[in-house]
């Protein structure tokens, strides 16, 4: 259990990471050339202090006949900076869903207080567990040798001007309720595999449980090799007209499976993976309320053990395999309850469904611009 609460506590606070450094200012308007709006969206200094995002992951799965997807995985919800150093005040769901099967996790930060809310009870984090997250989120927020304009993403080890390739400028569209301009682009994997690498170390270096082992990164074959498996590699990117802050990023990519593996996963041929991250009413005051009604975090670990199995029931489910499902019913908005449906908490984002479509309306569109926008209603506004 005491490995499972490290586990919980590193999870929380390296995705809790991503909303710390809140730097003031904006961008320059610039031109409509998508090299220049990209400059202009990884560089610099923006003004992110609060807001509604939202990740979602999705594996898709072809050819298997044992093998059922989409797998979908998200976490997301409101959330307002307090400022360098200091966890925000946020309300965020983290939930997995399969086969229409689905299990969520509430976590809230009041910036003083932490809580976890699961099937539609909540517990108050221990103190001293609180402020070991808030520590480390100070320390990986303040983390040397990171250029001051290059952000949140440049602290973490991201420089995606390194890895983008031959982008386009698609046109411009609302997401999130603001005006953006949406840029399509290839990916060069060997450099974002390289990223990849910095943000392991630095994960590794703040302690946060199980990575210690991956400390010195994936091994240079290794890199070489997924890089030369993956297909179709690309990446779209919407930022904010006037201000040139992102709003949504989406990242598409297939992955071949042959030999003993696919014969193992019941003729598993490939598996479509996307990776949606989406900014909502950016820089709008959020407000974040602690539970009214709180049950001793000691009952919350036993659910702990529940909720766990829940997860592996739902990985179970896609790989064709039978499990009690241990779901519970209830809203998994904002409350971290288990839900048959699978919904997570915070802004929607695109479905599973609408990723594959828009990756492969990409794909088939071939650089033409025109065809390219039109892929973009199969994401929806956002807005």
């Amino acid at each position: 259990m005491h490995h499972r609460r490290k586990a919980f506590r590193g999870l929380v606070m390296v995705v809790l990471a991503s909303l710390g450094v809140a730097a003031c200012g904006s961008a320059s308007s610039g031109s409509a050339n998508p090299n220049t709006l990209l400059t202009q969206t990884f560089t610099g200094t923006h003004k992110v202090t609060s807001g509604d995002l939202n990740l979602t992951l999705t594996i898709d799965p072809s050819g298997s006949s044992v093998l059922s997807g989409p797998i979908t995985l998200s976490f997301g919800g409101p959330f307002q900076t307090r400022g360098a150093g200091k966890l925000p005040e946020s309300n965020f769901t983290v939930s997995a869903s399969a086969l229409g099967r689905g299990v969520a996790l509430g976590v809230i930060s009041t910036g003083t207080a932490g809580y976890v809310t699961l099937q539609g009870a909540s517990y108050q984090m221990p103190q001293a567990t609180f402020q070991k997250l808030e520590s480390s989120f100070s320390q990986l927020t303040s983390t040397p040798g990171a250029s001051s304009g290059s952000g949140t993403l440049g602290k973490l080890g991201i420089q995606p001007l390194k890895w983008l390739t031959n982008p386009t400028a698609v046109g411009t569209e609302n997401v999130g309720g603001a005006q953006t301009t949406h840029i399509h682009a290839g990916v060069n994997v060997s450099a974002l595999l390289t990223d990849l690498n910095t943000v392991l170390e630095k994960a590794s270096s703040l302690g946060v449980s199980g990575a210690s082992s991956l400390k010195s990164g994936i091994p240079a074959a290794d890199r070489t090799k997924i890089a030369s498996e993956i297909k179709n590699p690309s990446v779209d990117i919407w930022t904010g007209t006037s201000d040139k802050t992102i709003r949504r990023l989406t990242i598409t990519l297939t992955v071949p499976v042959t030999g003993t593996t696919s014969s193992e996963l019941g003729g598993l041929t490939s598996a479509n993976i996307g990776l949606t991250m989406q900014y909502s009413d950016l820089n709008q005051p959020q407000t974040i309320k602690a539970p009214t009604t709180v049950r001793p975090f000691s009952e919350f670990q036993s659910k702990l053990n529940a909720f766990v199995q829940e997860l592996q029931g739902a990985a179970g489910g896609a790989l064709g395999g039978s499990s009690s499902s241990g779901s519970s019913s209830g809203s998994s908005s904002g409350s971290g309850s288990g839900s048959s449906s699978g919904s997570s908490g915070g802004t929607s984002t695109a479905s599973s469904s609408n990723v594959t479509l828009y990756s492969q309306c990409i794909q088939s569109a071939g650089g033409d611009v025109g065809k390219m926008q039109k892929c973009a209603a199969l994401l929806g506004s956002g807005g």
